[in-house]
């Protein structure tokens, strides 16, 4: 195996068991949480579209609040028949919010708060997704890191638009596992 690809499998494999690790975390804390909080008070009735709009500027900015934090909530206060169909519409979201972060970055990419940022904070970053190329989608789509904040790194590098729509679907995959996963420990 080539040296590239033993660095990209490394890569790949370091992300993806600490994604599985914060995973196991993330379904005890919210065992410990929701066994707490009683959903059916009238008081924590949350309208549907309201936690639609938190999640999806949640996600657009780089991912303020987890998305298994509103998986939980359609468990404890919604039906689990619907509840893959509310998964289903979360991963949706979380994929237009990359796009439209892939967009924010290829459009900021010549202005002067983009190269203070590249001097600054984003330049490590920026080497990685030039080393790795798509891989880095790939594993920010499917572990915890900051999906929107690489999109918008990705999409100010130059990254072809065909290729990072491609590539991001794997937003979906993450959604399914840990949509499953909370429906079966949680639900």
């Amino acid at each position: 195996m080539l040296k590239r690809n033993k660095v990209r499998v490394y890569f790949f494999l370091k992300n993806l068991l600490r994604g599985i690790a914060f995973f196991a975390v993330a379904i005890i804390f919210y065992e410990i949480i929701f066994g707490f909080i009683n959903f059916e008070e009238p008081s924590l009735d949350i309208s549907t579209t309201f936690v639609f709009i938190l999640f999806f500027f949640s996600e657009l900015i780089f991912g303020i609040i987890p998305p298994e934090v509103f998986m939980g909530w359609i468990i404890k206060s919604k039906s689990l028949e619907i509840y893959p169909y509310y998964v289903l519409f979360f991963a949706c979201l979380s994929y237009c919010a990359g796009f439209i972060a892939f967009l924010l970055g290829k459009n900021s990419a010549k202005t002067w708060l983009y190269e203070i940022m590249k001097k600054y904070i984003i330049g490590k970053y920026e080497r990685k997704i030039k080393a790795y190329g798509w891989l880095v989608i790939v594993v920010s789509a499917i572990t915890p890191l900051p999906f929107s904040a690489t999109c918008a790194v990705i999409g100010a590098i130059g990254f072809g638009k065909r290729k990072f729509l491609f590539y991001s679907l794997a937003r979906f995959i993450r959604y399914g596992v840990y949509g499953f996963g909370i429906w079966y420990f949680i639900g």
